[in-house]
């Protein structure tokens, strides 16, 4: 690789050198070229790492694409804490504090790429990830004694991430392969997931349908955890005890495109108002991907308007949201299992499909489905609920769904046995290639 590298950078510095630019050149391509140098001796040096470090039985090292404590990760170590099983929880997070980590002993902080960070997952038996293991341009190897479960962080979304449709860059397909052939087992929530995990970069791994520890905040489980979540959102930010939320989160594209982001918040509001009654407040959040460019860029506002767009954990919010808007993001696809109204607003479907792929038609989601403001004012003012929960249920039913409240206690209960060498598909889970 590093040969391709050095021919490539050649190539340019004879045109640099007419243009004026030959020590210009000569310094990028050496920092390019000592930043591939350092990446692959990087690698061979965790290889090294890893083929002297022992496996820790009692070890689990949990990481999020967020690089903090949210989606199903998070909800499987909570579950994890309310057990005495004696593990050492290793968490990977950005700045290798505590930050948004429970407070609890046994949650121990690791600096993403760092030397503390790949012991940590060389000496761990079980890794928990919810995209790809670890970061795209710092892998790592795994042993045969060591077990990685993809947990994912979409369910039954609509948009594709094949190699074939995702175009936002070529490194992430290529880290995702990696990904896939080092997984030991995927966990599921349906039928259809197992699906997508197949024919994208995990064929032939065993499929345990345990359900997404994350959606568990949908049922009556966590009811008491979610009355103290609003509370506690609703005294943040000096509210009163009686308003609504309606969460507008709508997905990246390729582009970081904000001109498709033009919900009008004052006319959403009102329609909000005027169909289901009370105060409302609208919460936008942004796509992790859009973070740096969402505060200059960012035109839905309004009196009535919230930024939650660095709430930690989205799962949090959607508890206690009373409504959603979203595009194609995959989160209302969690949000459909507390059978509260979801919208689509979604203006460039055409556009996005082209480039993306979806899996089925917006059309086919249970969701009303507006292309413009208009389109938008009016799904909210003639949602029908009876007709909604009836497309809820088809929907769930035809794509397999099984997360029924339980799935973080029946997955934190599966990791334990795990450490205690139990086997990686046990008797009498449902799933596909079992």
């Amino acid at each position: 690789m590093i040969g391709k590298i050095l021919k490539k950078k050649a190539r340019r510095i004879f045109p640099a050198a007419v243009e004026g630019k030959f020590f210009h050149r000569i310094a990028v391509a050496w920092k390019e070229f000592s930043t591939a140098a350092d990446r692959q001796v990087g690698f061979w040096s965790r290889c090294i790492l890893s083929r002297t470090t022992k496996t820790v039985n009692n070890r689990i090292l949990f990481m999020t694409f967020q690089h903090d404590y949210a989606c199903n990760p998070s909800y499987i170590c909570d579950a994890l804490l309310k057990r005495e099983d004696g593990l050492e929880l290793y968490w990977a997070v950005d700045d290798g504090k505590r930050k948004n980590l429970p407070a609890d002993p046994r949650i121990i902080p690791v600096k993403l790429n760092t030397y503390d960070y790949f012991a940590a997952a060389a000496s761990a038996k079980v890794i928990v990830i919810n995209s790809l293991l670890g970061d795209k341009f710092y892998p790592f190897p795994v042993r045969k004694d060591q077990i990685v479960l993809e947990t994912w962080h979409g369910s039954l979304g609509i948009k594709r991430f094949d190699p074939a449709h995702y175009n936002t860059n070529l490194s992430w397909p290529e880290a995702a392969k990696k990904t896939g052939k080092r997984t030991t087992a995927c966990i599921s929530n349906s039928v259809f997931e197992e699906d997508v995990f197949t024919e994208t970069f995990w064929a032939g791994k065993p499929m345990l349908r345990l359900g997404h520890a994350r959606n568990d905040v949908f049922f009556p489980e966590f009811d008491y955890r979610r009355a103290e979540l609003k509370r506690a959102f609703i005294e943040k930010y000096e509210l009163e005890e009686d308003v609504r939320f309606v969460l507008y989160a709508p997905t990246f594209r390729d582009s970081h495109n904000f001109e498709v982001y033009d919900l009008d918040a004052e006319r959403t509001v009102s329609a909000f108002t005027e169909r289901f009654g009370g105060q409302w407040k609208l919460l936008v959040r942004y796509h992790y991907n859009d973070v740096k460019n969402e505060a200059k860029k960012n035109k839905v506002k309004s009196p009535d308007v919230i930024d939650v767009t660095k709430y930690p954990d989205i799962q949090q919010l959607l508890s206690f949201a009373d409504a959603g808007i979203t595009d194609y993001s995959s989160w209302i696809y969690d949000f459909v299992m507390s059978r509260r109204p979801g919208f689509i607003y979604a203006r460039d479907a055409e556009l996005y499909n082209n480039e993306r792929g979806f899996y089925f038609t917006l059309e086919e989601s249970p969701f009303p489905v507006a292309h413009d403001n208009d389109e938008m004012e009016a799904a909210v003012l003639s949602f029908d609920e009876t007709v909604y929960r009836g497309r809820v249920e088809r929907f769930l039913e035809e794509k397999g769904a099984s997360d029924d409240g339980r799935s973080s206690e029946r997955i934190a209960e599966y990791v334990a046995a795990l450490t205690k060498g139990g086997p990686v598909v046990p008797h009498g889970i449902a799933g596909r290639n079992l």
